[in-house]
């Protein structure tokens, strides 16, 4: 199932762009990615290929950055984007990869981490390896995404990448694109040469100005296009299909630190977790009229027996609680009890109140005993660690003050966030 992303940023030959709702517009430079979403970028100054290198896998990326340091690729330090490696044989790995400039690595991973919502960040090679493993899984594939004069290509399956390669033509007149698909469709048969392989399927990824290849006679693979979208651009309509593919990416599939997926992941689950909030609330407050409404009719039922027996204690006569009444009086004890409660809104108001603005609760259990109320509380606090601290203090203190006893409570922190668990008690009598 695809993830719902409010904007998908794409950089593309040195131009970005904003999607939004069938909508693309042209933005500046990569300051303007800054709302939340997912970044899809081809890293200007980068290459991407299939390698083999004489190392465990483990060491494969170190193998790498230093034989492409050596093959003079960079005049700088480099940084290794690794997609896919696997072992083929005691010191050998294949690893599939893009490298670049680790100047311009860290400043797109900065921008993501500085932003001031949750952004994801995709490689161009990373999304259409996902295009691969989606729908490789009957055999080889390849997928081609034509975009200006660029054709990029990679062949694989879910399982194994074969080869990656960016084709290039001098110009985009007419001659010079059919001449670049014949470069790719060589590209192709190279590689089922090379790996003894066939292909079944070439799909077509295309951007605004894509060109289909004109390729003709007995293919022996399936040429297949991705659904197409009908976008706006600047008032002119245009149809593409690569938008459609970032729709069915997952952030636990993007190059970006663990924080940046699992924030994005959270800010999506709010709506839902409001949703359930509300109905959840809904029912206990209904529950608790019920209850409520037949704690005081059993009440009277009850006042009436007492009165009753204390009319016949006055005459001096000796009775006995009705067996058939044992029963209900047990289950008005027990509601009386219950009713002292706090009830399920009243605790989440209760922790709302205690609870600054900066801490965030990821987790909240409570149960319900018999004459003990126990909660058990996650979350964390995105401010530095004296100010998380303080504020986990003054929660503590507050809570006490309700009436709740802090069975057990820790505190962590480090750069970015401080976390905290609190288990609290509350006994009826």
């Amino acid at each position: 199932m695809g993830f719902s992303y409010k904007h998908i940023y794409l950089e593309l030959d040195g131009r970005f762009y904003v999607y939004k709702s069938s909508k693309v517009e042209e933005l500046i430079d990569l300051s303007d990615v800054a709302r939340e979403g997912v970044l899809v970028t081809d890293f200007p100054g980068s290459i991407t290929r299939v390698m083999e290198v004489g190392s465990a896998p483990k060491f494969a990326e170190v193998m790498v950055r230093r034989q492409i340091e050596e093959e003079g690729e960079f005049d700088q330090a480099i940084s290794i984007i690794p997609y896919w490696r696997r072992k083929r044989a005691k010191n050998s790995t294949q690893i599939f990869l893009t490298a670049l400039p680790h100047q311009i690595y860290e400043q797109y991973m900065n921008h993501v981490q500085e932003a001031r919502e949750p952004i994801v960040l995709y490689s161009l090679y990373g999304v259409l390896c996902e295009v691969v493993k989606r729908y490789g899984k009957k055999g080889p594939v390849a997928v081609a995404f034509q975009h200006g004069k660029v054709v990029d290509l990679i062949v694989g399956t879910p399982k194994r990448i074969y080869s990656a390669n960016r084709s290039m033509a001098f110009d985009e007149t007419a001659d010079q694109i059919d001449a670049l698909w014949d470069m790719v469709l060589s590209d192709i048969r190279s590689t089922e040469s090379e790996n003894k392989i066939k292909v079944g399927k070439v799909l077509l990824v295309s951007w605004v100005d894509t060109t289909p290849p004109k390729w003709e006679g007995d293919l022996g693979f399936h040429l297949e296009p991705i659904e197409e979208e009908v976008l706006e651009i600047q008032g002119e309509r245009h149809k593409a299909s690569f938008f459609r593919l970032i729709k069915g990416l997952s952030p636990g599939a993007s190059i970006s630190r663990g924080i940046e997926k699992w924030a994005l992941r959270s800010r999506v689950a709010i709506i839902p977790m409001n949703l359930f909030i509300l109905v959840a609330t809904i029912l206990v407050f209904l529950g608790h009229m019920y209850l409520s409404n037949k704690v005081k009719a059993l009440e009277t039922d009850y006042q009436r027996i007492v009165q009753g027996l204390s009319w016949g204690e006055k005459l001096q006569v000796k009775a006995e609680i009705p067996p058939q009444y044992i029963d209900t009086l047990g289950f008005i004890k027990r509601l009386h009890r219950a009713a002292k409660f706090p009830s399920y809104k009243t605790l989440i108001n209760d922790l709302a109140e205690s609870f600054g603005s900066q801490m965030t609760v990821e987790m909240l259990d409570a149960n319900y005993g018999k004459s003990e109320l126990k909660a058990e509380i996650r979350g964390h606090i995105e401010a530095p660690f004296d100010t998380a601290y303080k504020a986990y203090q003054r929660s503590m203190i507050i809570l006490n003050r309700k009436g709740y006893e802090i069975q057990d409570s820790s505190f962590s922190t480090s750069i970015r966030e401080s976390r905290f668990l609190l288990k609290l008690s509350k006994t009826v009598k």
